[in-house]
């Protein structure tokens, strides 16, 4: 199925509600119109049948999709066997697998997996030998909508396909299933050829919570390799973090000074997740990188380690850095985090700032600290210009036991 074809049925089925236009016409109208010789009219009837949801038309839905030949129209049926998600349907959809037309199989395989039953796991396994290649990428999306444990080995059989599209969808597919079973042939397809299959094994082995993996992910990171042009490292890195490993924090210590800005990126993140106290040097050095996205990962890992060393510099950086809103703002909100007292004076001076988002920040970060000291600072920003700030200094009062929150 074609890309475009896909996102064709991906807008049949979850935006109809919000773009078809409804006719008046009776249900048993429109079925008669599914069944005419005219394209236009057919379309018209199955888009308005899709949308209505009625248990009524399974019946005519069912013996429309074998028969027609316009794939769009075939997508609408689908669409409204789908959406109906009437149980009589699925033994017939289940009889149209076996259809000698590649498309009906594949209309009838991607409304069973929006059906949810489980009867058609079976069937739908059996489709993953399907000589159509189009059909065996339906089938594993199914699968992986389906999400029943039973598919897993039957996929893991299908990695060596020749297809990097099928391959794809079976490494996504076995990450969301989550069988750590899976964990050494996933291993493996981090060597795939095709370089979306290796960055989608990587995810993939952050999903599986095996720990055993860490290692090959680690080795990814370290690599020199100047061909990661999918962002291999990227999402190793990630699912490092996502794997709570504590061998893996040096090796993204390391990943701080990656050349490539989203591997830096990630590797503060994944820092921040793992709480390892080790990485507040190295993070405080990241957080004039150049590049936006890795000042706010680092910033926002200090705010979730807590480590009082952070404080000074994030205090210089809230009121100094007059060039990065993004920085100021993330410190403002990392200084709260961290709830050391000694950050309320920046945190007060930020009230002035020129970004609102900022000022309303370092108000509710004031709050987290308890800073009654700077009552009559938060009062005064009960007249501020802004009504985020406004709202925000009147719920700082209130939370710091003020009496007067009011506008006055």
């Amino acid at each position: 199925m074609s890309k475009l074809r896909v996102g064709c049925l991906l807008v049949c089925l979850f935006t109809q509600a919000a773009f078809a236009q409804v006719t008046k016409k009776p249900t048993s109208t429109l079925i008669k119109d599914l069944a005419s010789s005219n394209v236009a009219t057919r379309a018209d009837a199955a888009q308005d049948l899709a949308h209505r949801r009625d248990k009524s038309a399974t019946k005519a839905l069912l013996k429309a999709l074998p028969k027609e030949s316009v794939a769009s129209i075939r997508d609408q049926i689908v669409a409204g066997l789908a959406n109906t998600r009437d149980p009589e349907s699925v033994k017939p959809l289940i009889t149209f697998l076996s259809s000698h037309n590649p498309e009906v199989r594949i209309g009838a395989v991607s409304a069973l997996a929006i059906s949810g039953d489980r009867r058609a796991v079976s069937p739908t396994i059996n489709l993953l030998r399907d000589k159509e290649v189009s059909v065996r990428r339906s089938a594993v999306s199914a699968l992986d909508q389906l999400n029943d444990k039973s598919s897993v080995t039957p996929l893991l059989e299908l990695l060596s396909d020749k297809d990097p599209v099928v391959r794809l969808r079976v490494v996504n597919a076995l990450g969301n299933l989550g069988d750590p079973k899976s964990s050494g042939p996933m291993i493996d397809m981090l060597k795939d050829k095709s370089g979306p299959v290796e960055a989608a094994a990587a995810v993939s082995l952050g999903k599986l919570k095996d720990k055993s993996v860490v290692p090959a992910l680690i080795a990814i990171v370290e690599s020199k390799d100047n061909r990661d042009t999918f962002g291999v490292k990227f999402y190793a890195a990630n699912a490092l973090g996502l794997l709570g490993d504590p061998r893996a924090v040096p090796v993204l210590i390391n990943g701080l000074k990656d050349k490539d800005p989203f591997v830096r990126s990630t590797a503060a993140y994944s820092l921040g997740y793992l709480r390892d106290k080790s990485a507040v040097e190295p993070l405080l050095g990241t957080i004039h990188d150049k590049n936006v996205f890795v000042r706010f990962r680092s910033l926002q890992a200090l705010g979730q380690l807590k480590d009082r060393r952070a404080v000074k510099p994030l205090m210089a950086a809230a009121v100094n850095m007059k060039d990065h809103e993004d920085t100021r703002e993330q410190a403002v909100k990392a200084l709260g985090n961290i709830g050391d007292p000694q950050a309320i004076p920046a945190l007060v001076q930020a009230f002035k700032d020129v970004d609102e988002a900022i000022a309303k920040n370092a108000i509710i970060a004031v709050a987290k600290l308890h800073g009654s000291s700077a009552i009559p600072d938060i009062k005064l920003m009960l007249n501020h210009k802004e009504s985020v700030v406004r709202l925000a200094a009147k719920n700082a009062l209130e939370m710091l036991g003020n009496k007067s929150s009011g506008k006055k």
